[in-house]
């Protein structure tokens, strides 16, 4: 295989994979945010009467909308990653090595 420089098309393509990448990575923070606020933050408060009653029944609430938003982070990641999976097949076009 002979080094040859890349075109700009090729740069595009590369772009756009890492770009649904860091994609991911953003998302996956949220995701990972909003599951520790309703799994574990709201139900400790909670518990351990730290919130006032009047505040806890709009944290229980609170904590439904938190596990909803979650499923469709996770749907958002799902479709980030289906579409790097989808461009993927780009980078043979300069690289032809698929493991490294």
């Amino acid at each position: 295989m002979d080094p040859e420089a890349l075109n700009h098309v090729d740069w595009r393509n590369t772009s756009h994979i890492l770009r649904y990448l860091w994609f991911i990575v953003i998302f996956a923070f949220g995701l990972a945010t909003h599951l520790v606020l309703a799994h574990a933050i709201i139900p400790s408060l909670i518990n351990s009467g730290h919130l006032p009653p009047g505040i806890a029944n709009k944290a229980r609430k609170l904590r439904i909308h938190l596990y909803l938003s979650s499923i469709l982070i996770l749907g958002a990641i799902c479709f980030w990653f289906a579409m790097a999976a989808d461009k993927a097949h780009e980078i043979r076009n300069f690289w032809h090595r698929d493991w490294i």
